[in-house]
């Protein structure tokens, strides 16, 4: 090849070399016009009250709940939980989400009841399903009828956050040797049903908020209370305020905090982002109870370590608290209809699982 070839040869590279440069870098600035072109997915912003205290465990589930919508929604959906009172008022958050001060709250459907009696089924109640029976209940049946009857009030019910294993059956600062020591004991119960199984048993109910229970118990304005399972009431400290410990899963076979969005905020929020937070939901329940379970393997015996006294329930009183809590039920299904639609699923449900022995 002479040099007058060798020139052509290299001319015609550096054309098809200079024409790949451009069309690599039409390609880039194609694509980062295309990339600034598209619509950038809008945040979504909630607050979220929780009905627990600072040092409440369940109040860290509410955080973790938070954490996994924000990675699963990939930052589209920003939850900020907050702490009992931190924006409302203690006790007030089923009214708040009602009327969108906050966009969701983590609360007790026992704290629903004002709105809708038959809601104590959906948690913790005398005689009714265990935590596994209310799990698969609620997802067979139980939570589409929350959703009906959550929605005439304006509130989407989302389903459990918190799922506990059986209650503690009560700390007390008095012993409980039988039925006559029931009598007059100011107790502090989460729900109106309690309040009224309890008083037609004899005792002076008391409802407080969670976070007010150890300085009441301290300074004799109870002489017992109910609250949660036993890892969580010692993280509580509870033992330093209550000398009596007593077991039973007569009261409470379970216990469940749940998930409320205003029904606006609710309606307003795409498919994708419903899926998430109701998944989200789901997983921490199950992770929120194994934990439990090991947890209060561990903190009974740190009571005992500690001097409290752990008893069983007298039987006396675990049957006066059957007889009276049948009476209860009959008495509200009688009066209310959707009261009755609630409690007949649930009882049907548990005869199920009585037949197969799930537990």
């Amino acid at each position: 090849m002479n040099r007058g070839q060798r020139g052509i040869v290299f001319l015609i590279l550096i054309v098809l070399t200079f024409g790949m440069l451009i069309a690599c870098g039409g390609s880039s600035g194609e694509d980062a016009t295309a990339e600034a072109a598209a619509p950038k997915k809008e945040v979504i912003r909630w607050r979220l009250q929780s009905w627990a205290p600072a040092g409440d465990r369940t109040y860290e589930a509410a955080q973790r709940f938070a954490e996994v919508v924000e990675i699963a929604s990939d930052g589209q959906l920003l939850i900020t939980p907050y702490t009992a009172g931190s924006v409302i008022p203690g006790g007030k958050e089923f009214d708040s989400v009602m009327s969108g001060s906050v966009e969701a709250v983590h609360g007790p459907p026992g704290w629903t009841i004002g709105y809708l009696p038959g809601a104590v089924f959906f948690t913790q109640y005398p005689g009714g399903l265990t935590s596994n029976q209310l799990e698969m209940w609620m997802k067979l049946e139980g939570r589409k009828i929350a959703q009906d009857l959550y929605d005439d009030l304006g509130v989407h019910y989302v389903g459990i956050l918190t799922l506990s294993p059986a209650e503690v059956w009560a700390h007390s600062t008095k012993p409980l040797r039988s039925v006559a020591d029931i009598k007059g004991w100011k107790v502090r119960l989460g729900t109106t049903a309690l309040n009224a199984i309890f008083q037609k048993m004899g005792a002076t109910p008391v409802f407080l908020p969670g976070g007010e229970i150890y300085e009441s118990a301290k300074r004799g304005v109870i002489d017992g209370f109910e609250y949660i399972n036993p890892s969580l009431n010692w993280d509580m400290g509870f033992h330093e305020v209550a000398k009596y410990m007593y077991l039973s899963p007569s009261r409470a076979p379970t216990d469940t905090q749940c998930i409320y969005v205003n029904g606006d905020t609710w309606d307003k929020l795409p498919e994708n982002l419903k899926t998430i937070v109701t998944m989200a939901t789901d997983q921490i329940a199950r992770e929120y109870y194994t934990e439990s379970v090991n947890r209060d393997v561990e903190a009974v015996q740190k009571y005992i370590d500690a001097g409290t006294i752990v008893e069983p329930v007298p039987q006396d009183i675990i049957d006066l608290l059957n007889e009276k809590s049948l009476e209860y039920f009959q008495e509200e299904s009688a009066k209310d209809p959707n009261y009755k639609r609630i409690y007949d699923s649930a009882m049907a449900w548990k005869e199920v699982c009585e037949r197969f022995d799930i537990k």
